[in-house]
């Protein structure tokens, strides 16, 4: 009899002491959560991108975008997740003296990422992340020479497979150098540099047929999406970042980064391809 309770005692340890530790496991997510930073990055840089619209015409366009974006950041060692939207304006040109022809071109971007570190890493300056991410991209392009069909409208969404390494590039102790006849001094200075590769596993289209936009000018009726089809897995994009962050005493940080951006839609004569280099530097301000 005794030997039954005492093993209903020890089951009902057991039991308090697994829900115990369950709780402190919940408590311990919650605070790292709260606890993880969190930036607001606020960009602008310039672009150099080209396109081309077999729609329309085979020649290659050029152009010096400025580019504007706003993001939220939350990440650490362990996890990273990002938030943002990004806009481009610029003019784009055939750079044909023969048949010099300009376009418009905004861009709107949604961005929207998620990292987690695998395995051990085998030192702690070095970090290593895998994960996924959403993009969906909208072109605006006005062309005068194109008459019906000055109006070039595209989306495209494409949902990433993630891959990023970062190396701490810290400095941890004052350094005092001497250049000639002058002595100074390199404070301890936290500084991470990153790369991140996006290859697309599927990537999604929302174009219109060969020519001809919209044809208001004969219906009197404006019907922006006329003749407009969705198509997924058509196409393919890829694009990556590299970044070189800089945090400042207050918390905040300075980032310089490098985004290339390739992709193309589906089909044959009425292909769109277009890519972009573009140089960005940014500010991200501590909330936390």
């Amino acid at each position: 009899m005794k030997y039954k309770h005492s093993i209903t005692l020890f089951l009902l340890l057991f039991s308090v002491q697994l829900f115990g530790q369950q709780k402190i496991a919940e408590i311990s997510k919650k605070e790292l959560r709260k606890s993880r930073p969190t930036y607001i990055n606020i960009g602008m840089g310039f672009s150099y991108s080209y396109f081309r619209d077999f729609a329309t015409s085979p020649l290659i366009y050029h152009g010096l975008p400025v580019t504007l974006s706003l993001s939220r950041l939350k990440f650490d060692k362990k996890r990273e997740s990002i938030f943002g939207v990004n806009y481009s304006i610029g003019s784009y040109s055939t750079l044909l003296a023969e048949n010099n022809t300009s376009s418009i071109a905004n861009t709107f971007a949604l961005n929207y990422t998620q990292l987690y570190q695998i395995l051990e890493q085998p030192t702690e300056k070095w970090n290593f992340k895998i994960g996924g991410t959403f993009n969906s991209i909208t072109n605006v392009r006005i062309n005068g020479e194109f008459q019906n069909n000055a109006l070039g409208l595209e989306s495209i969404s494409t949902i990433f497979v993630s891959a990023k390494i970062s190396r701490d590039l810290s400095r941890t102790e004052l350094k005092e150098k001497k250049l000639i006849f002058f002595n100074y001094q390199l404070k301890p200075k936290k500084r991470i540099l990153s790369y991140q590769l996006n290859l697309a596993v599927m990537n999604n289209t929302l174009r219109n047929g060969y020519i001809y936009n919209d044809q208001a000018a004969i219906t009197n009726e404006f019907a922006i999406f006329d003749n407009y089809v969705f198509k997924v897995f058509s196409g393919y994009r890829i694009n990556s970042s590299l970044n070189y962050n800089i945090y400042l005493k207050n918390c905040n940080a300075m980032r310089i980064s490098y985004i290339w951006d390739a992709y193309k839609t589906g089909g044959d004569l009425d292909k769109f391809e277009m890519a972009s280099h573009n140089l960005q530097f940014s500010l991200l301000f501590n909330t936390k």
